[in-house]
């Protein structure tokens, strides 16, 4: 049996992808912030590569985030919501720098690599740039939502904002608190995007559905039509 071509079967599959992926991200991070000796309110989320328990997880949770987050743009596309090159490359500099962040661990004193530190750390800045110009960059396109993703969106920006003014001023912001923030909301605009995608599975291309009528069997199409009666 051949994996089914129509439309509302394609964008289930990714949207179960998608959410599929997320929720691992959301399950592992958590179990690594329950058995990590870090300090979820001072210790960045970076830090957690180099962790007493939970070795590997941050990064296995990081990647998962980003395939969900490619998965949501297959499953709008199958879905028939128009996404614009802008989103799309949008949709990409987000997932290539999360992947680039797990793959690249930051470098510490204890734990030497100025290369990989670097790769990282501009990994990271492309990425949480990228989420909120991402959702900005959709609302033209969405069939619905486009409140909650315009104020997810600001809320992103907003996280992002408090996340530079923590990393530059901690004793002011809690730098760690703020960036698990930033990144829960990110992760709520892509969680949102599915459920969007979800909604227009039965809409077709150019979210509108339309029901074709069938032929009646009682007609026969090599005789003319009587007309109206």
């Amino acid at each position: 049996m051949g994996i089914s071509t129509e439309p509302g079967d394609r964008t289930r599959l990714w949207v179960s992808i998608a959410t599929a992926a997320l929720a691992w991200a959301a399950f592992t991070m958590t179990v690594l912030h329950l058995i990590s000796s870090h300090d979820p309110l001072t210790d960045t989320l970076s830090s957690y590569a180099f962790t007493d328990r939970g070795t590997g997880m941050l990064g296995a949770s990081i990647l998962a985030t980003a395939i969900g987050s490619l998965a949501t743009l297959a499953a709008l596309s199958a879905a028939g919501i128009a996404v614009s090159g802008t989103s799309r490359a949008l949709f990409g500099t987000w997932s290539l720098g999360l992947g680039a962040a797990a793959l690249f661990p930051a470098s510490y004193p204890e734990h030497p690599n100025p290369v990989s530190g670097e790769i990282h750390q501009y990994s990271c800045v492309i990425a949480f740039l990228s989420l909120p110009a991402l959702g900005f960059s959709l609302l033209d396109t969405l069939p619905s939502g486009r409140r909650a993703v315009r104020g997810i969106s600001a809320g992103a920006t907003l996280m992002l904002l408090l996340f530079g003014i923590g990393y530059a001023l901690p004793w002011l912001l809690p730098v760690g608190f703020v960036q698990r923030l930033a990144l829960i909301v990110d992760v709520a605009l892509i969680c949102s995007l599915i459920v969007i995608a979800r909604r227009n599975t039965s809409a077709g291309p150019g979210g509108i559905g339309v029901s074709r009528p069938s032929a009646s069997p009682d007609l026969d199409p090599s005789f003319p039509s009587a007309g109206p009666l």
